[in-house]
């Protein structure tokens, strides 16, 4: 273990015999550090913060901070949890849960650029990059694989599908199906081929997932019409994800074609 000298770490946090740990950082008590994290300096990781093996915390990232929500009680217990190899560059931020025993949850393998955030009680997957100042309010839910654009915001409670584009400096205030583009306000631009071809999807497969978009999109029905026609078939998993997207109930909407 490598903790420099001005490191502040309380005795109570749980930290692997490998970890590094640079000037200033500070691990609060009931932290839990894995093998092979490095925090750089002035990195914060709060209370309640479980990190996975292999991750790395940039200069001055906070994670496990107080949610912004007002009527937020400081008393309650909650925390955020990461899986392993995730890379949080300089000044991210992740927010604890603003439930009682509730998680901000963080799969593996995602970077996190500069000054992005992920809001309370969000729900983000595997693989996903956060470009800088990326914006995710509380209660989003981010599937695997997308790629969120330098300055996207996305309001609370929406979802992102898996294999997912977002163009930089987009509001989403709507939930975005899985792998589609979205560019300006809930604008969504046609579906990501390139994400799906370098995901290993087979020309096929692809191909399904294009028939399934015109279904719910271009063929000139509405929404229940649209999720009906395409009951008459059968669809590859890929394409069956999509099209499930729009059956789970949505407090948000759907982004659409602009």
């Amino acid at each position: 273990m490598s903790i420099h000298p001005t490191a502040f770490i309380d005795p109570l946090a749980e930290i692997a015999d490998d970890v590094e740990i640079g000037p200033f950082a500070v691990v609060e008590a009931g932290a839990k550090i894995g093998r092979s994290c490095i925090l750089h300096g002035h990195a914060q990781v709060l209370a309640s913060v479980e990190l996975g093996e292999n991750c790395e915390i940039g200069h001055c990232t906070v994670v496990g901070a107080a949610p912004q929500d007002l009527k937020f009680d400081h008393a309650i217990p909650s925390g955020v949890r990461l899986g392993s190899g995730n890379v949080l560059r300089e000044h991210v931020t992740i927010h604890r849960s603003s439930k009682e025993g509730g998680v901000t949850l963080i799969g593996q393998d995602n970077y996190f650029m500069v000054g992005s955030h992920v809001g309370h009680d969000s729900i983000v997957g595997d693989r996903n990059i956060l470009a800088n100042h990326c914006l995710l309010g509380g209660h989003v839910i981010l599937g695997n694989g997308t790629f969120l654009g330098g300055g996207s915001a996305f309001h609370q409670f929406v979802r992102i599908g898996n294999l997912c584009m977002v163009k930089g400096l987009a509001a989403i205030s709507q939930d975005v199906p899985p792998y589609t583009m979205a560019s300006h306000t809930n604008q969504i631009r046609g579906l990501n081929v390139v994400g799906m071809r370098r995901a290993g999807l087979s020309a096929t497969t692809r191909q399904n997932v294009k028939e399934a978009f015109h279904q719910m999109y271009l063929a000139g029905l509405n929404h229940k019409e649209a999720l009906a026609s395409t009951d008459d078939r059968t669809w590859e998993p890929e394409a069956s994800e999509f099209i499930d997207f729009f059956r789970v109930s949505t407090s948000r909407g759907i982004c659409h074609p602009g």
